[in-house]
């Protein structure tokens, strides 16, 4: 579950269906198989040049033999020529970034057996490698002058015992020892038990020399979203966002609360710049030094309140808001060169649009097509901006996904200057997607969706149904290539996701349609869909089948409470009960303000009320279940009590635990294989 931001239909009200271009594939190329995830690569982080004349960015495919995700590093013309890897599979590169002067880029690797900052000649070859340090530095970061970088790194502390330390006798070998908690959010999903210690923000000379610990334990927490440091525009300081508030405060709602901050590099005075009740993240310096720009809200009380992009002017002290007339999410400011207006992007009707935006809250669009590889939600896509307004971005389509592509002076409209899955694709019939607008019986509320149809699709035909329900529950999908959805479809089913009320992109008044209310009237926006769908009369309403994961799982299990229209369901990752999700899982605060305004013994009822097992007699439907064992964001026990509730009403279902996994069953590709063809499978066997 994450909150995006600081936090039966009437036939004749359907609206016209819009499709996009169907894929140019051969009626005899065979679809996609679960196998191909294996085939799929993926273009992360696009770093262009100063010049606008080079982009690097880290490339990211799965190896079949040792189910690993192995990251390199590439280089490539802005006009898609010498393309040509910069580093090996096994050195793991990351965070790739260009001096200012674009004669050397800064990447980190593994060099030695260690976690190590490189910093490659772009005319030579030659590199200087920085090591020696405790912990696996990231966030790479050129002063302005070129002649240091900053970066942030774990540093460990020693763990806490109590009691005289029973050591083992020579040549024994004992279980790990006992590990004492002293946080009440001590584990994060994707990193497990959070080990002793603190993120900081070092310098370090870019010609290597001894590290500068710029942060210290006092000096608070890196926002939970946006990026938490830029330098000021002399190199003199760095402007960081922190969350200075102790663990009480953030238990009690102050999770995403974080302010602005001067850092001096020399080790002066810490000077607060902005220190409010509202998330404040991502802080981006002008090239004079005058303003900083960054992503902030101001603090509502409510479930989910727009975030906007804002400037600070350090000469005056005025903070202006240069967004308050788009009522959209935006995201990832970066300042134009002249330092006239900012680079960010933002979602609007499930599209993520590039704009730049001027001093004065007017905006001017640059390119639309961002998206994250894969996946058919709006997500936080990586882009990055030249001198000359060049713009390098992840890119993709109905028909492409996982590269890179380019847009500004000289590039026009945004085109892809990487082909990474084109071969697969070119030898692949793809599912077409289509956009689908309609009402919900409930309050006519308009409604977005897409479908994909299954390749060599016949409209004389009945084809059986899957709906998918994104997570979030704030949150949005859009018309990209989403590898899950693909392999649905090429199964022979019709796949239908929608944006029901809750979704971002739409603006905050709809987002907020769920306060106080989730899981509840999405209930009526996913059955009206459905029907939308099947008044085309190319569905057959006897094979109809629900699926979501997280926030999309729990509406999966709130769908299947309430109708039996569904031949069978697959649970992913749920939430269920809302107290022990939210005491077992790595958000308590955000449960307790955020989803709900109070705790489970402040408002027994209200929990109960949303709880999935208050209605979990109801069901009928055939239902699998499926969670990572190392979820902890919805974690296992979630999906460990549905299932032994249903099993206890008698309910026909199954129970799939994938080992190591976190939310969302990516981390292993043969593990996400897998859930897709698992999930296809439970359909199948219930026609």
């Amino acid at each position: 579950m994450s909150r995006a931001s600081f936090r039966t239909a009437s036939f004749a009200a359907l609206a016209m269906l819009t499709a996009f271009a169907a894929p140019a594939h051969a009626a005899s190329n065979p679809p996609l198989q679960p196998i191909d995830v294996f085939a799929l690569e993926t273009g992360n982080d696009p770093q262009i040049s100063p010049d606008g004349t080079r982009v690097a960015y880290v490339r990211l495919k799965a190896d079949i033999v040792t189910d690993s995700y192995q990251p390199t590093l590439w280089l490539i013309d802005a006009d898609g020529r010498n393309h040509v890897p910069l580093t090996k599979t096994e050195e793991a590169a990351s965070d790739p970034r260009w001096s200012p002067d674009g004669k050397r880029l800064a990447f980190v690797a593994t060099r030695s057996g260690a976690r190590q900052i490189v910093v490659h000649w772009m005319d030579s070859g030659v590199e200087t490698t920085i090591g020696g340090f405790p912990g696996a530095p990231m966030g790479l970061e050129w002063s302005p002058d070129g002649k240091t970088l900053a970066y942030a790194m774990h540093v460990p502390a020693a763990p806490k015992s109590y009691g005289a330390p029973i050591t083992p006798p020579p040549g024994a070998t004992w279980k790990p020892g006992p590990i004492v908690v002293d946080k009440a959010m001590y584990r994060q999903d994707g990193a497990g038990i959070i080990p002793p210690g603190q993120m900081h923000i070092f310098t370090v000379p870019a010609s290597g020399g001894t590290p500068r610990q710029i942060t210290t334990d006092e000096s608070g927490a890196f926002p939970l979203i946006g990026s938490p440091y830029a330098w000021a525009a002399d190199g003199k300081a760095l402007i960081v966002a922190l969350n200075r508030n102790d663990e009480s405060a953030i238990l009690k709602g102050k999770m995403f609360d974080t302010g602005l901050y001067l850092l001096p590099v020399d080790g002066g005075a810490m000077k607060t710049l902005i220190d409010r009740d509202g998330p404040e993240a991502s802080p981006q310096v002008s090239p004079d030094g005058r303003y900083i720009a960054y992503i902030g809200a101001d603090e509502a009380g409510r479930w989910h309140t727009t975030t906007r992009l804002m400037v600070l002017d350090r000469n005056s002290g005025e903070r202006r808001v240069l967004t308050a007339a788009l009522d959209r999410d935006v995201m990832a400011p970066r300042w134009a060169a002249d330092g006239r207006g900012i680079y960010a992007y933002y979602a609007d009707r499930g599209e993520n649009r590039l704009a730049l935006f001027d001093l004065k809250g007017g905006r001017r669009e640059i390119a639309e097509g961002l998206g994250m590889a894969h996946i058919a939600y709006t997500a936080e896509p990586a882009f990055s901006v030249s001198r000359t307004g060049r713009v390098a971005m992840q890119w993709a389509a109905p028909d492409s996904s996982g590269n890179i592509a380019l847009a500004g002076p000289g590039i026009g409209k945004a085109r892809s200057i990487t082909g990474l899955n084109e071969a697969l694709f070119a030898g692949r019939a793809l599912g077409r997607v289509e956009e689908i607008n309609y009402r919900s019986s409930k309050g006519d509320l308009p409604v977005q969706g897409w479908l994909i149809y299954p390749p060599n699709f016949d409209p004389a035909k009945k084809y059986p149904l899957i709906m998918e329900i994104h997570g979030g529950p704030n949150a949005a999908y859009g018309p990209r290539f989403d590898i899950e959805k693909q392999l649905m479809a090429a199964a022979g089913y019709v796949v239908f996701y929608p944006n029901v009320r809750g979704s971002t992109s739409y603006g905050e008044t709809y987002a907020n349609l769920i306060e106080n209310a989730f899981p509840g009237d999405e209930f009526d926006d996913l059955m009206s869909g459905i029907d939308a769908v099947a008044s085309r009369g190319f569905i057959d309403t006897s094979r109809l089948y629900v699926t979501g994961g997280s926030g999309g799982g729990t509406l999966t299990a709130w769908m299947i409470a309430r109708s039996e229209r569904f031949r069978a369901a697959a649970v992913l990752y749920p939430v269920i009960d809302w107290q022990s999700q939210a005491l077992t899982s790595d958000i308590l605060p955000l449960v307790f303000k955020g989803f709900f305004f109070g705790t489970p013994w402040s408002q027994p009822d209200d929990y109960h009320r949303r709880s999935l097992l208050a209605s979990v007699d109801k069901v009928k439907t055939p239902t699998m279940v499926m969670t990572g064992e190392a979820d902890y964001r919805t974690p296992i026990s979630e999906s460990e009590q549905y299932f032994a509730a249903l099993k206890y009403h008698g309910v026909e279902s199954v129970f799939v635990r994938v080992p190591l996994e976190n939310h969302g069953i990516r981390m292993f590709p043969s593990h996400f294989a897998q859930k897709v063809a698992g999930v296809i499978g439970w359909f199948e066997t219930h026609k």
